[in-house]
């Protein structure tokens, strides 16, 4: 059991980084000579007072500090459900933390709170986003960026569209007229397609599908001179770069 000395020595080290953090000028360099201080006293490390800090008595430290790591340590602890409702909103934890932090968060439970305020944003069936998001998978969540809750929220949406859409496989031939169909899917549906042996694959309902391949037989032949051109110039570009 430890002692009643070595505690209020960390709850004064504790306090000593409050003051560090939050101040300014002299009063801030003033307190980290303290904590300096007091750290060598009571041979303690700053990891002692946090565990999101390293294992050091330099102050500077300090100075690279993030909340989000602070309240990553408290995950598995009896105060997890109090920090996770920040932690999801995080927009600066590091891929290892995000992933720690998405054994720790049930999505489902996830998407249930937030559907509503996803749906509306984008004129959706908040019942339909549900549905959607029981069918996705913790790589989906990863695949996507920012935040935990964006991360889902957008995976939610691409799940949704193809909810809706029905799975369409269109005929393509070469990498050229491949990468134009995709490009074509993408600005039609807001949505990516996927490369396939012939063609590309992707969610479209019949409005799109047909303006698709509109568009397809149009201006295909374009696509294949513009990448000629693309590849000439980057070749010039190239030569007189060397």
């Amino acid at each position: 059991m430890t002692s009643p000395a070595p505690d209020a020595a960390i709850q004064k080290g504790r306090k000593l980084i409050h003051l560090y953090r939050r101040g300014v000028g002299g009063e801030r360099q003033n307190a980290g000579r303290l904590l300096m201080t007091h750290l060598r006293t009571h041979d303690l490390t700053l990891y002692d007072l946090d565990p999101s800090l390293p294992v050091s008595q330099e102050v500077a430290a300090l100075d690279s500090w993030r909340e989000t790591a602070s309240l990553m340590t408290r995950l598995g602890t009896p105060e997890q459900d109090e920090v996770l409702t920040q932690l999801v909103d995080a927009e600066d934890l590091t891929e290892t933390e995000l992933r720690k932090l998405l054994d720790a968060v049930d999505l489902n439970k996830l998407a249930e709170v937030r559907a509503d305020g996803w749906a509306y944003t984008h004129a959706a069936d908040s019942e339909q986003y549900r549905q959607a998001a029981r069918t996705i998978k913790p790589a989906e969540v990863l695949a996507q960026t920012g935040s935990l809750a964006q991360r889902m929220q957008n995976a939610t949406v691409a799940a949704h569209f193809r909810l809706i859409h029905p799975e369409r496989h269109i005929r393509a031939s070469g990498p050229v007229q491949q990468r134009f169909v995709l490009g074509l899917v993408r600005g039609l549906t807001g949505q990516p397609g996927e490369i396939t042996e012939t063609g590309v694959r992707a969610y479209m309902d019949v409005e799109q599908l047909s303006r698709l391949r509109a568009l397809l037989s149009q201006y295909g032949g374009q696509a294949e001179d513009a990448a000629l051109r693309a590849a000439e110039q980057l070749g010039q570009q190239l030569g007189q770069a060397g």
